[in-house]
């Protein structure tokens, strides 16, 4: 390596990058949770409405709790100190997504809603706070096959 000029600092990274996504995990510390949710990124058969959102708040239930809304991204469940994600903004959801019956349901999986539903720091830096309603409409088609599944074979639920 040739020498730099008095004074200037070495900023070259000397460490190879990590080989695949399971040596990056390991290196960061990051804890993956899989989650029986419906999650919007992660399942793009889920439609959002999308509408002008009006004044009503969106709420989340127990289930996904401290999740942002868009991303699904939320914090370590392992410690009971990171369990959520930084909120940063309130979510607003249009006035018929909060009408009748649908009033204070989840906006992620329509369940009754203990809390409210935020954006988390990195959505709202992206702007994705803006893009309108993000109530899930549909059920999703997963959802919808295990119905009928177990309609087919008589299983009942717990």
């Amino acid at each position: 390596m040739d020498p730099l000029p008095q004074g200037q600092q070495d900023n070259r990274n000397t460490t190879p990058p990590p080989a695949s996504g399971q040596d990056r995990r390991a290196l960061t510390g990051t804890v993956s949770n899989t989650s029986t949710v419906l999650m919007s990124k992660h399942h793009p058969d889920l439609i959002m409405c999308r509408k002008q959102p009006g004044i009503a708040i969106g709420r989340l239930c127990e289930k996904c709790d401290g999740k942002c809304v868009i991303c699904d991204s939320e914090g370590q469940t392992t410690n009971p100190a990171y369990r959520y994600v930084r909120p940063v903004t309130l979510v607003r959801i249009c006035d018929e997504c909060n009408y009748g019956s649908f009033q204070g349901r989840c906006v992620i999986c329509g369940s009754p809603g203990v809390s409210d539903a935020y954006y988390c720091m990195s959505c709202t830096r992206a702007e994705k706070d803006r893009d309108g309603c993000p109530k899930i409409v549909n059920l999703g088609s997963s959802k919808t096959d295990l119905f009928y599944e177990r309609k087919k074979f008589g299983f009942k639920k717990r």
